[in-house]
């Protein structure tokens, strides 16, 4: 007995390929899904663009796409661009039955203006490059220059470029401008939110005649789906991984402990460092050595280092307080000196202020 038939399902509902089978379309899909379509029958512009994480979908979704009957599309597929604009347009002929010599690039691009030639109106050939960020600038570049075969009032050739979100970074630099300039229909794949990753799992499981509530309890499969980012590749992994778990267990239900076990397994670990060699070695043990013993004298220093900073700072701060205490008595002292200024010349003006003290006149002050 497999392990899905152990959940009484009639299929593995985690894939990880690019199987367009049980296609789920969440909002944002449905919205990258439309702007392909688009691009395959109607851009006039010659490129389509498609960006988002690994991981996202969208590999799934253009071999979805293409496993639809097109009357007026000729559809090839090329998954590895790094083969470079040549060994992406022999893989392009091959896939259209073009089966004469194509191994220079002039027999190529001569090949593929003859087939573009035996199209009725109307009908395209639309060629999708995965992983588009392997591309190198040059490559894109030839591209560009590519799409102009075919007959000058229709446009007969269309590239679809699906790449993660560092292919739309270097669309934006001024040297890529020209092929920017061409591409028409963009669309970016985006995670998807909790609600819609839950979704994901209950469409993927009924799709197999499953019921996802006898599998996995809404607490499992949120922390399932919690630690997968909304990445339908990431969820994909953690769900098949705890029930597989949970087979090896006996059950037929997901617990909580099998979860964590999975998201602890799919934690990437830490690499290994390399061993170091014997002088390396040595050369640590000396070091550690010396550390050992200069710690403690570096600490005292460091120690008896502050508190001198600290003693100096009281010190000034000491000096600009003596400072300001005597400005402020030197205020006073003037002050006082001023009122008794004040109170002699008054005396000199009015030398009779002693008449009616009361006190004799023997003792009033001499008048000269």
């Amino acid at each position: 007995m497999t392990y899905y038939e152990h959940f009484g399902l009639c299929g593995p509902p985690f894939r990880f390929d690019a199987s367009p089978r049980a296609l789920f379309t969440g909002p944002t899909h449905r919205e990258a899904l439309a702007a392909l379509e688009w691009g395959f029958s109607h851009e006039p512009s010659g490129f389509t663009l498609l960006v988002g994480e690994p991981g996202t979908g969208k590999s799934t979704l253009a071999c979805a796409l293409m496993m639809r009957k097109h009357q007026r599309v000729r559809a090839a597929y090329v998954p590895n661009p790094r083969v470079g604009f040549d060994g992406a347009l022999r893989e392009i002929l091959r896939q259209l039955g073009v089966t004469r010599p194509t191994e220079y690039r002039g027999a190529a691009i001569e090949a593929l203006n003859i087939l573009l030639k035996t199209l009725n109106p109307g009908e395209r050939v639309v060629a999708v490059f995965d992983e588009a960020q392997g591309f190198a600038d040059h490559d894109l570049e030839e591209l560009r220059m590519l799409a102009s075969c075919g007959r000058v009032d229709e446009r007969q050739l269309h590239f679809v470029l699906l790449g993660t979100m560092d292919l739309l970074d270097r669309l934006t630099r001024p040297a890529m401008r020209s092929i920017s300039d061409r591409i028409g229909a963009r669309a970016v794949l985006r995670s998807l939110d909790r609600a819609e990753s839950i979704e994901y799992v209950d469409h993927r499981l009924r799709s197999l005649r499953g019921e996802p509530t006898r599998i996995f309890s809404r607490r499992t499969l949120g922390c399932l789906v919690d630690h997968s980012g909304g990445v339908p590749r990431r969820i994909n992994v953690l769900c098949h991984n705890a029930m597989l778990m949970a087979f090896a267990a006996g059950v037929t239900r997901v617990t909580m402990s099998q979860a964590r076990a999975a998201i602890a397994e799919y934690a990437p670990s830490k690499p290994r460092l390399a061993a170091p060699s014997s002088e390396a070695n040595r050369f640590s043990k000396v070091r550690r050595r010396w550390f050992e013993r200069f710690r403690r004298p570096a600490a005292v220093f460091a120690m008896l280092w502050v508190v001198a900073m600290g003693a100096a700072y009281c010190w000034n701060f000491r000096d600009s307080l003596s400072r300001w205490l005597n400005e402020q008595m030197n205020f006073a002292v003037q002050q006082i000196d001023q009122l008794s200024g004040a109170g002699s010349s008054g005396a000199d003006r009015h030398p009779n202020r002693f008449e009616n003290s009361g006190l004799p006149a023997s003792e009033s002050p001499s008048q000269e």
